[in-house]
């Protein structure tokens, strides 16, 4: 699994490398139809991953970050840039079965 902090830590010249092996872990969000764009999908995140924050690039606005707030088998929080209004950030709390409970705005 990675690391949350492993996005940090790799130099300039591994990062292409970095990128390739982060998408085999089926816990790296990358995108549409990713694990965490199900509820049985986040559920497994949500279990399997330890209390931290996850972020990786946001395949849809380049140059943004998707953050994950994880509780490790309570819920989580997902963090992106609204794709209604891209000057908003979109926060959607999902409970520990993946089932969105709140869904807030702020500005980005």
């Amino acid at each position: 699994m990675i690391d949350p902090k492993d996005v940090d830590r790799v130099p300039e010249e591994e990062w292409e490398q970095f990128k390739k092996d982060a998408v085999k872990d089926e816990l790296y969000y990358n995108g549409p139809g990713d694990l965490l764009d199900t509820a049985e999908g986040r559920s497994k995140f949500c279990r399997l991953n330890k209390t931290s924050v996850y972020r990786k690039p946001d395949p849809e606005f380049p140059g943004y970050k998707i953050w994950v707030f994880n509780n490790q088998g309570e819920g989580m929080v997902v963090k992106k840039r609204s794709r209604v209004d891209p000057k908003l950030m979109e926060d959607v709390e999902y409970n520990a079965e993946g089932i969105e409970i709140s869904r807030s705005y702020e500005p980005a």
